[in-house]
């Protein structure tokens, strides 16, 4: 071997080396482990994200859907009609739900609980969550169409199922009272639930939990929380593709929160009301990609209420 191709194959070993760690870090979770093929299914959205973590849209927020030797857990159930395709798809798996857990109390997340039928299915929420989805059942009148968690938590809930480990985080108010964020550890997948919207106003109802100065908060303690690798599942976004990113979608939607809370805050000083702020913007100024016009009055109102103005 001449000079030449000593140095070539040394620098060559030398990148091996330095990409080891990274390369190693990807892989050792999953080694030992059997990665799935995805579920086929006949209607909606369906995309893998990680390992065996897969993501489904169709109506109402992002399903997270997580395939082990033994079952599925499943992070939120839409509505009846548009998770079934879901359940089909498992059922010709041959495999039981063995967790359906629910990242909130609202609708479009916990409607299609009652479509999972096996009485052994754990369903899992924070504490706040069948009382807040009962009162929301009352008003829509649906009381008779419901499905509640009766496995609670307050704060962490590990879910060990030998090789697989999900642990659910609840780190405080944001989007609601009972928000929780849950970890593939293996695939190190998180599904945010609607404390992500991207390219999106959030749905803000202060009646249900929505605090903006907590909500970035929890944001701040996610990005603390997770790694740089970490894969994120949001609740929602304007395109299927953008349901999935990474921490620095969650640092725009801190910073959008941000924003909006000066945004509101100098206009109650100037005291301008939402109305006339209507008239002057279609957007948080600087966040142009966050324009849903159905819902930017309602959520001007109610940041004031959260502001005191």
């Amino acid at each position: 071997m001449n000079r030449k191709e000593f140095l070539a194959t040394t620098f060559t070993a030398g990148l091996g080396l330095a990409f080891a760690p990274g390369l190693l870090s990807c892989t050792s979770s999953v080694s030992n482990r059997t990665v799935f093929d995805p579920l086929i299914l006949n209607a909606g959205n369906l995309s893998k994200v990680r390992g065996n973590v897969s993501r489904y849209t169709n109506k109402g927020g992002t399903v997270g859907i997580f395939e082990t030797k033994d079952g599925f857990i499943i992070i939120d159930s839409q509505f009846p009609d548009s998770v079934q395709p879901v359940l089909d798809g498992i059922s010709v798996k041959g495999k039981p739900v063995l967790y359906l857990c629910s990242t909130h109390h609202h609708g479009d997340h916990t409607s299609g609980n009652i479509a999972f039928k096996d009485p052994e299915t754990k369903i899992l929420a924070h504490n706040r969550v069948p009382e807040l989805q009962r009162k929301a059942a009352e008003k829509s009148n649906k009381l008779g169409e419901q499905r509640y968690a009766t496995l609670l938590f307050e704060k962490e809930y590990k879910m060990d199922l030998g090789n697989e480990k999900v642990t659910g985080y609840h780190f405080g108010n944001g989007h609601t009272f009972g928000d929780v964020m849950y970890h593939f550890e293996n695939d190190n997948v998180v599904h945010m639930g609607d404390l992500m919207f991207n390219n999106m106003i959030p749905v803000y109802r202060t009646a249900d939990g929505s605090d903006s100065r907590n909500w970035i908060k929890v944001l701040e303690k996610a990005q603390k929380t997770f790694d740089d690798d970490t894969v994120f599942i949001f609740g929602h976004a304007n395109k299927p593709e953008l349901t999935t990113g990474n921490k620095s979608n969650l640092k725009e939607m801190a910073d959008f929160l941000e924003a909006s809370n000066e945004f509101v805050l100098k206009a109650i000083t100037e005291g301008k009301t939402t109305e006339l702020l209507l008239k002057e913007h279609t957007f948080i100024p600087g966040f142009a990609n966050r324009t849903t016009p159905e819902r930017f009055a309602g959520f001007l109102d109610e940041l004031r209420k959260t502001l005191g103005g």
